[in-house]
């Protein structure tokens, strides 16, 4: 059977995350040709460069989140100034991915789903699988299996040993005999995988396509 991936990026990290700081992840093109800033107060600090394959570089956050806003520069309001949407950061997240999906029955246009990112719990070598449809599924992969509910909620996936390839599979949840999606992926230690499952757009294709965002730790530089 066909597969169908939406993105595959591999991007290497080299801006070891700040304190108090968060990323950015647009969701599409569009959203990443969008001219952004975060405010807080008086304040405002412009978005860097956004790509729908990676992260971006650090941005800096005040410690205290209360107020923080995403602006619009591009988008004024009725009484002319920028419009913004609260940026509510979970309490206790360490390391905030903020992803950027269209909102496009809003003003706004966006919607931001604010996710942990912190390597201490997406660690390297594991692949962290969002179903964002609205059916049940199953992630199979080396004689081993997983729920995925529908929702924001992540399930990681830790192969664990070597870099190899893996034969992965998804299931419909009453259909578990039957896999609607097979495909190669590929398993590194020295990478993290962010793994969006989506609503497919070509029904012949299968009920779900894959969006991959790809993180490769670089090499630590030999000591003098």
């Amino acid at each position: 059977m066909k597969t169908l991936t939406l993105l595959t990026t591999l991007f290497l990290t080299a801006h070891p995350l700040l304190a108090g700081s968060l990323q950015i992840l647009a969701w599409d093109n569009e959203v990443a040709a969008r001219k952004l800033t975060i405010g807080k107060g008086e304040k405002t600090l412009e978005v860097p460069y956004m790509h729908p394959s990676a992260r971006t570089t650090p941005i800096t956050i005040p410690e205290d989140t209360n107020g923080l806003r995403l602006v619009a520069p591009d988008r004024p309001g009725e009484d002319g100034k920028p419009l913004s949407i609260p940026l509510a950061i979970p309490a206790g997240t360490q390391n905030p991915l903020v992803i950027l999906m269209p909102d496009r029955g809003t003003p706004f246009g966006l919607k931001p789903v604010i996710v942990e990112d912190a390597q201490s719990d997406f660690k390297w070598g594991t692949m962290r699988i969002f179903n964002i449809t609205n059916k049940k599924l199953a992630f199979g992969f080396e004689k081993k299996g997983v729920k995925l509910s529908p929702g924001w909620k992540p399930v990681d996936i830790e192969p664990g040993g070597k870099s190899r390839n893996l034969e992965a599979f998804l299931f419909l949840a009453d259909n578990l005999q039957k896999p609607f999606y097979t495909a190669v992926w590929e398993h590194r230690s020295d990478m993290r995988q962010l793994v969006f499952l989506v609503p497919s757009s070509n029904a012949a294709l299968g009920p779900v396509e894959c969006k991959f965002v790809t993180e490769v730790r670089l090499a630590e530089k030999p000591k003098p």
